[in-house]
């Protein structure tokens, strides 16, 4: 099982269908399940929309809808795989219970891979035959062009099934992240959900609308982040002794209370300034719209970016 080829996803919703589209694109033998026959017609769609993204960002010359195979029933979906991506709803109960199944009629020795956002692994792989073959494999939307993973271990992770999906993310072209131990959220989403949650504050309270907060990331800090990450950009923020003086000069600052630790209600008003402002952002395009315009902003910035990253890793 050194070389995965063949892959099972499960469940084709956004993040599901992201998988199905990766994989293809790095010629791997995709079984889907989706217990709604309806979903493939969407799928497929979707494929194609998204295409001449992917053929442009990895370099691809056709799409082989040849290696994409449906299922509306689980059994059969498994038997010949050798890496299962889940993707259900963000639910223990539903999980743990998917994931079982999932065991019981996969291969024993098929990695099995949670695309969880921030459940713990030993407990959604409580039930699971052979729970060391199971992990988290975190990825970020749209999956099929962001190349970030976050392996996630469980209690009973192996190492050797670690190193499996670690060689097999990177087989499509995806930079895992190996998180040490199992904590709720994982690493990515904790930082997100601290920006999200301030930010749900200052829109409550009437400070700015959420047009103007997210100019705030994308002409700041935003563009930063896409070349460096946080702890980077402070330390250069440091001047010649870098994080040293940083910390000196704005260390202080960590005990005004300027952020909030704890969520707001998300009340009907929050709601309502969050849903009208956001329609407002889109001036009237639809989803797939600015979707087709994030993709080809994805594809051109990391192709840009890997001629910097040469120079900065």
């Amino acid at each position: 099982m050194q070389n995965i080829k063949k892959v099972a996803i499960i469940g084709t919703g956004v993040i599901g269908t992201g998988w199905i589209i990766r994989c293809l694109a790095h010629n791997k033998i995709v079984y889907a399940y989706d217990k709604d026959i309806k979903s493939k017609k969407n799928l497929i769609s979707e494929i194609k929309r998204t295409w001449p993204f992917v053929k442009k960002l990895f370099n691809k010359k056709k799409l082989n809808l040849k290696n994409f195979n449906f299922f509306t029933s689980i059994e059969p979906t498994l038997k010949d795989v050798d890496f299962i991506q889940e993707c259900a709803t963000e639910n223990y109960s539903l999980k743990t219970k998917l994931i079982s199944t999932i065991g019981k009629y996969a291969k024993s020795n098929s990695i099995i891979a949670s695309s969880s956002s921030g459940l713990l692994p030993t407990r959604i792989y409580s039930k699971c035959k052979n729970p060391d073959r199971g992990i988290i494999g975190h990825p970020f939307n749209p999956v099929y062009l962001l190349p970030a993973v976050e392996i996630v271990p469980g209690k009973r992770t192996s190492k050797k099934n670690l190193n499996l999906a670690k060689k097999f993310y990177k087989s499509i072209s995806m930079n895992p992240i190996m998180v040490k131990n199992e904590l709720p959220g994982y690493l990515s989403d904790r930082l997100q959900e601290a920006l999200w949650r301030e930010g749900l504050h200052i829109i409550n309270e009437g400070y700015a609308t959420t047009e103007e907060l997210d100019r705030a990331i994308e002409d700041g800090p935003g563009l930063r982040w896409s070349l460096m990450g946080t702890f980077l950009t402070f330390h250069l923020a440091g001047g010649k002794t870098g994080m040293k003086h940083m910390l000196e000069q704005f260390g202080p600052a960590l005990k005004l209370p300027w952020t909030k630790l704890k969520a707001p209600k998300l009340s009907k008003k929050l709601s309502s300034r969050l849903i009208t402002g956001t329609a407002k952002q889109t001036k009237g395009k639809s989803v797939a719209m600015i979707s087709n315009i994030r993709d080809q902003y994805l594809v051109d910035i990391q192709k840009l970016r890997k001629k910097y990253e040469k120079k900065l890793r």
